[in-house]
């Protein structure tokens, strides 16, 4: 049997302070996405890269087809494209008004005024694109040039893979800055709708998405982890699963694709998890210690009873 490698009190209680240290970086963080309405997981899905970025990419909302008519459509002009991602908007806009007048039952009076608050949004939105016309072409031109780069002989050589993920990075910032931009004027046009609403009937139910899965899914399992850690209970499933979501943190920017964002942090992070998940930390310092008593103590008392009646 190899002996045991005895830990000092001075060992014990680094790893104690690491584990609250880390516990304290999780929780702190859950409580601002938890806290913030506006957070969102997207920008960070929609540039991630790699040989998972599809499986990341799947769960981003396309804002009213953006990414069908602006990054899909190679048939039509770039022009084309985005005048189509604006009629769609439009398109939208008005399917959402007459769902709302539906589920609410506007008069004549109220169908007029919020039809009159549709053509004040889409007169907006017509401003915003005219104001954005030329760079929302250049940005479906270069996109289409990217994807005509990739599939090039020379594609696969590495200045070529640094070159397309650094355009990429780039053209996904552009991407999600003007469909935040839309996001954000068409919930002032909900608002402005629901001006109108009747307060005896029950608000439109809200639309789910899978965005809206996976930021639940992300605020709870870093809010809980940080949580455990923090008391020190279950505090090996705790870093377990605290390094799993860092795992899929760093694949979405793996370090041997080139251009991409550095990870070293959540690397770091991670492994230290790893390391307190082979310890007991928990119980050095935290409710594992009364829950290892709580399981042991049935299990000497049924020893016990066993060993007299034994004898």
């Amino acid at each position: 049997m190899p002996p045991r490698i005895p830990i000092s009190t001075a060992t014990v209680v680094m790893l104690v302070a690491l584990r609250l240290c880390i516990g304290w970086h999780f929780f702190s963080e859950g409580v601002k996405h938890f806290t913030d309405p506006h957070w969102t997981s997207e920008p960070t899905l929609r540039s991630a890269t790699g040989p998972l970025a599809e499986l990341y990419h799947s769960y981003v909302p396309d804002v009213h087809g953006f990414e069908h008519f602006l990054h899909a459509e190679p048939s039509q002009s770039p022009e084309h494209a985005v005048q189509a991602w604006i009629d769609e908007i439009q398109k939208d806009w008005d399917d959402d008004r007459q769902q709302f007048a539906l589920h609410f039952d506007f008069d004549a009076q109220r169908n007029k005024q919020a039809l009159a608050v549709l053509q004040q949004y889409q007169a907006r939105l017509r401003s915003w694109a005219a104001d954005n016309k030329d760079a929302l072409a250049t940005h479906a031109h270069e996109w289409q040039r990217k994807a005509s780069t990739r599939e090039a002989p020379d594609g696969n050589l590495p200045f070529q893979r640094k070159r397309l993920a650094e355009k990429q990075a780039l053209l996904t910032a552009e991407a999600g800055g003007w469909t935040s931009q839309i996001r954000a004027l068409g919930r002032d046009y909900e608002n402005a709708l629901a001006t109108l609403a009747d307060d005896e009937r029950p608000p439109m139910p809200p639309r789910a998405s899978s965005i809206d899965l996976v930021d639940g899914t992300m605020t709870y399992v870093i809010l809980g982890t940080g949580l455990l850690l923090l008391l020190g209970l279950l505090t090996r499933a705790a870093c377990v699963a605290g390094a799993i979501f860092l795992f899929s943190v760093v694949m979405m920017q793996p370090f041997w694709v080139s251009g991409t964002v550095p990870t070293y942090n959540q690397y770091v992070e991670m492994f230290a998890l790893l390391t307190l998940a082979t310890t007991q930390v928990g119980r050095w310092a935290g409710l594992d210690f009364f829950l290892a008593n709580l399981i042991s103590r049935p299990c000497c008392s049924v020893k016990g009873k066993t060993d007299v009646s034994e004898s």
